[in-house]
Parts: structure tokens; sequence; C-alpha cells
């Protein structure tokens, strides 16, 4: 039930392409981390080696920071200093966790808030507007031989004799009907209004008395026989039916309390703060400034960032999308602080009123994370074969070193897949580690690129490209409050 705007969900932002305090370094060196460097001129080769994109200030960044976190889990792994706890989990997989907390609280507030009362469900169903419709359906291509579908006719014609001799219209459609989704429910489509079915379909459900039965209505999908349930058989799908439709209701009355008992206040200075912090992230980390007061606390620099992270739905995007950020006008800027600072607030009630995960939704993220992190290792070669712990600290940290170069190299020759570290797991890392992004580095590499590739950088898609599949946690943007299941269409 987070909140998002338009800009939220556009915050595909990378957390960190800038450095860290406490380490220096000069044009020829673009990163370090835990005691590795990548020079200006690896960072060129890799760009000039790998097919995908134009050369770009924000690509070399890109890659850059990809290293400091390949290096700062590698590094980890081969000193033993990281370990999937459940701290670390807590930490990486912040967004999940806020969003099954925030999910959760929803819940809540429906079963408490959302009512259906008898005389609701009965007007909802006596009204006609929205109605619970059952149907068999025989599948039939519209290409298929007319010997086919005569069968088909005569197999639907026998299912309508079968009805009209006393048999069970729902226990025939989870018998016979082929479509698998309202089969298996006794043949119930969901609830909704008139015009959400094809023509023929829509005029013969909508013009039906309660509990009769249609005749043969032929489709564009084949054979169909209807039926209106009564209200006594509908009940409960009519209360659901209603207390669904009132959690807009719900949610827009929330949010407006939120915002009057917590007596929200922007702070006159929020747009700049802002765009100062995106312009240094790691230095405004731990800004404390409140750009949204409310009662009893208020909503940081420090819990933006935070924030932004957990709306990092790909990191592979953030380059491309840092521009966009920037050049956000102010008034979306603090409407996108306003609802961060809600979403604090609904994190907030969650936690008063001890709505929490459960067991084995914790059982789950600790294993998805887990699973990651060795898919992880295994990608990037950070074996227990190459990191012998006999060996010396030394030469564990210097296999790992060189694991993480040959990774980026099967990357550039398309060998391997690009794979991301899972959740706010990058930061987490950063925020334990010591590493630089240094700018001038990066500046570096993409004139050495520049002048090997010539006046035309354009290249053409190729081998550097993300693993397949989504993101590797939900979470990538705050989640909405859920609605009624979508109709299906027969």
């Amino acid at each position: 039930m987070l909140r998002k705007t338009a800009l939220a969900a556009s915050l595909m932002v990378t957390l960190s392409a800038c450095g860290a305090g406490g380490l220096g370094a000069g044009p020829d060196v673009a990163a370090k981390a835990a005691g590795q460097e990548l020079s200006a001129t690896r960072v060129s080769e890799i760009l000039t080696g790998a097919k995908g994109s134009k050369l770009t200030p924000e690509s070399a960044t890109f890659i850059a920071a990809l290293w400091v976190d390949y290096t700062l889990l590698a590094q980890g792994v081969a000193s033993g200093k990281f370990v999937a706890d459940s701290a670390t989990v807590t930490k990486a997989m912040w967004p999940a966790l806020a969003e099954l907390r925030a999910n959760h609280w929803h819940d809540t507030l429906v079963a408490r808030r959302a009512k259906a009362s008898d005389t609701q469900i009965d007007s909802s169903y006596n009204e006609g507007v929205d109605r619970a419709i059952q149907h068999i359906l025989i599948m039939v291509a519209p290409t298929v031989k007319p010997a086919e579908r005569a069968a088909a006719k005569a197999k639907i014609d026998g299912i309508a004799r079968e009805l009209k001799g006393g048999a069970n219209f729902g226990a025939l459609a989870l018998k016979l009907s082929m479509d698998t989704g309202s089969g298996a429910d006794s043949g119930y489509l969901p609830i909704g209004p008139k015009g959400r079915f094809v023509p023929t379909f829509d005029s013969v459900a909508y013009s039906m008395a309660p509990g009769a039965v249609s005749a043969v209505v032929p489709t564009q999908f084949g054979f169909h026989i209807l039926r209106r349930p009564t209200l006594a058989e509908s009940r409960n799908r009519y209360r659901d039916f209603v207390r669904n439709s009132q959690v807009a209701y719900v949610d827009s009355a929330y949010f407006a309390e939120l915002d009057k008992v917590n007596n929200f206040k922007v702070d006159a200075a929020a747009a700049a703060k802002i765009k100062a912090a995106l312009a240094d992230m790691d230095g405004k980390r731990k800004d404390k400034s409140t750009l949204v007061a409310y009662k009893g606390g208020g909503f940081t620099v420090a819990d933006l960032l935070k924030w932004v992270g957990a709306l990092t739905a790909d990191p592979v995007k953030g380059p491309q999308t840092m521009a966009q950020i920037k050049a956000a006008p102010d008034t979306q800027l603090v409407e996108f602080a306003r609802r961060l600072a809600q979403n604090a607030l609904v994190l907030r009630d969650a936690d008063q009123n001890k709505v929490g995960i459960s067991p084995a939704e914790w059982t789950q993220l600790s294993t998805d994370f887990g699973m990651q992190i060795d898919t992880l290792k295994v990608a990037i070669g950070l074996t227990p074969d190459v990191l012998d712990p006999k060996a010396s600290a030394s030469d564990r940290s210097k296999a790992a070193a060189l694991k993480v170069d040959q990774y980026f190299d099967k990357l550039v020759k398309g060998e391997a897949r690009l794979r991301v570290l899972p959740g706010l797991l990058a930061s987490t890392l950063r925020s334990e580690g010591k590493y630089l992004i240094n700018a001038a580095g990066a500046k570096r590499a993409l004139e050495l690129a520049q002048a090997k590739m010539g006046p035309d950088t354009t290249k053409a898609p190729g081998p550097m490209q993300p693993a397949p599949g989504g993101a590797p946690v939900p979470g990538g943007a705050p989640a909405v409050a859920p609605s009624a299941p979508a109709p299906k269409t027969p």
C-alpha cells in the first residue's frame, strides 16, 4: 500500500555514482574498493570491447560502480567477512520487507474499514449493474474444419441436454469447460459490469434472470452456455466484491487521515535539498535535515536516500535515468518527498499495530537471498576451490580480484550475463567498506575509449546484457493498494 508518483516510478537510480571519503586517486584510477584498484585504462578496454551503448560518461561511471560492487562482495567472501546472516538479509532485502509489512497492514485496514452489509450485498446483486456469471466453454478455433466444429457443437448440445435434465451447472463446468480459469471455479467469471465481454456473450449475460440458463451462445472462442447464479448462491462472492470496491476509498481516506493527524509540513527548501542529495548521495547519506515534518518525527534527507535505494528497480538503467531525475521540476520533487514520508508513516503504523511478516515469508526471503548470492558467487567464480581456506589472506584476496577481472572479460565477450546484486546489498556493502568511484578516472577512461574508437562511438547491441528475468526482489517501485481482479473475457 506504499504510495508512488510518476517520478517515483522513474527513480531507477544506482546507489552511488559517486565516491566515498578517505580514498584519494588521480585520473589514472577509475575506482578503488577493498584494497583493489580499477585503472582508467581497464575501464576504457571494457567500454570499447563491450557492445550495447554509446560511449558516455554515464557508461564509464556505471562500469566503475559495477566493479566496486563485485569487488566488495568478492573481497568480503575471500576474507570471510561477508556472511548472509539475518542482519545482512534484513539490510539488503529491506525493500521487500517494507512491501510485505505494508501489504499486511493494508489488509488489516481493509478488514477493519471495508464493510459489506447484507443490505449492500442485496442492492449490488439486485441492481444488476455488476453481475456474477457462470459459463461452460467448448473451445473451437475460427479456422477449424467443418467436421471439428460440428463435433464441438454436438458436445455443447449434449451438455445443454444434461442441464435441462437437472445436472448441476457448476459440476459440469468443473468437469467439461475448456476455460480452465473459470472452469476450476465452477464456471464463475469475476463479477463486473456490462461491456467487459465480447458483444454476443455480453448481451446474453446481461439479459438473464436470476437462476436462468442460456441456450448455446457461439463466439469466436467457441460455444458457451451461460448461467446467472442466484443471490443465495453468489452472496459470498458479492460480499467480497462490495468490500473490494471500497478499497480505493479506504486507501484515499487513510492517506488523507495520515496527513491531517500527523500535521504534514513540507520544508520550503525541500526541492533544493533533494537535488543536493542526489548530486552527492554518499556525502548526504547521513544527512538528518528535515524534508517533511510530521507529528512525532520527520522525513529526512537520509530517509529519502534510503527510499531512493528501495526504488532502484534495475541498476543497469540507473545511469540513463539520473539525468531525468535531476531535470525533474521542483513541484514533482516536493510531491515525491511527501509521498515517501507517507510511506514511512505507513510502516510506522504497521509497527505500532504489531504487523510484521510471517515466519514462512522470512524463510522464503532468506532462502531467495541465499540462492541469489550463491548464483553470484558461481557466476564470478568465487568457489571454494578458488578461495582455498588454507591459503593466506593475501592469496585469497588476489584470487578474488582475478576472478572479478575475468568475469568482466566474459561479460565483454558475451560469455556471461550481467548479474546485479540483490536488493540493497550494494548499498549495504558500500556502507560497511571503503571504496571510491573517481569521476576524473571515469572521464579519463572515456577519453581513452573515444580516442580508440574514433569519431563514431555508436555501437550496436551486443554481448554485455543483463541476466534475463525481472528485478531480483519485489518492490522495485512502491506497491499500490490491490484492486479487484480484472475481469476475464471469455
